[in-house]
């Protein structure tokens, strides 16, 4: 497996969710779900160009637990699942469905169950529209175009990934949608035969991960981790603090 520049890491995870605004410009703020499914295709197809997505075990594994969750999915979207190359502790799904699992996700995620958890939850963001209503509730994108210029000189991306929209990992997504994220991805990780104990497991970890200081992405781009751990441990029926609100 080649190690992915940090240079290049770096586009990756700041071009997570990248869409070409050139198509859409005329109504952003009205993303249908067959927009979505555009949206998400273009922006596959740019980051599925690169020689960090990488195929083998790993990308098996993947697949074959995406596989069972998107047996148990609202089949409105094609689900697709690919590994990229990098050391961040991170995942993410483009609007429609391309759900995109980095290797560095390996430090914490070490069982079907666990990474069903995470699939779960990046299933649910495309599943539950969250794109296209964080991007309904934007007032400006101005913010967008700075991706821009962390792309410009990389050698092998097309000019069109200036102008891009990324939703989810500049102007993320809402709590609301990312305890729903992990509330839905429960049930649906469970429908689908997995152990719901290992979402507590996986945002154990991520939320001590985060307690590090550490560089990794996911987690800091989230809700407080340890708040989402006391709120899937009431949905589990688990003991928590008394004292602690999510």
């Amino acid at each position: 497996m080649k190690n992915s520049s940090p240079r290049f890491a770096r586009f990756l995870l700041a071009g997570a969710l990248i869409c070409s605004l050139a198509p859409a410009q005329a109504d952003l703020f009205s993303v249908s779900p067959d927009k979505e499914r555009k949206l998400g295709q273009e922006a596959a197809a740019e980051i599925e160009k690169s020689p960090a997505i990488v195929s083998g075990p790993v990308e098996d594994w993947v697949q074959r637990v995406g596989a069972k969750l998107v047996a148990v999915s609202n089949p409105e979207f094609q689900y697709s699942f690919h590994v990229i190359d990098s050391p961040e502790i991170n995942a993410f799904c483009l609007p429609g469905g391309h759900v995109y699992v980095y290797t560095g996700l390996r430090k914490i995620v070490r069982t079907d169950d666990e990474l069903a958890a995470v699939l779960a939850h990046e299933i649910t963001h495309a599943e539950n529209h969250h794109y296209a209503k964080q991007s309904k509730k934007s007032n400006t994108r101005g913010s967008i175009l700075t991706i821009g210029s962390i792309l410009l000189g990389l050698p092998g991306i097309g000019q069109a990934a200036v102008g891009i929209l990324d939703a989810s990992m500049s102007a993320k997504y809402s709590r609301s949608n990312e305890y729903e994220a992990d509330s839905v991805g429960l049930a649906r990780m469970q429908r689908a035969g997995f152990k719901g104990e290992a979402m507590v497991t996986v945002l154990d970890r991520l939320a001590n991960e985060d307690s590090l200081q550490s560089v990794d992405r996911w987690m800091s781009d989230h809700p407080e981790g340890k708040k989402r751990v006391l709120a899937i441990k009431r949905l589990l029926g688990q003991p928590v603090p008394v004292s602690t609100n999510p």
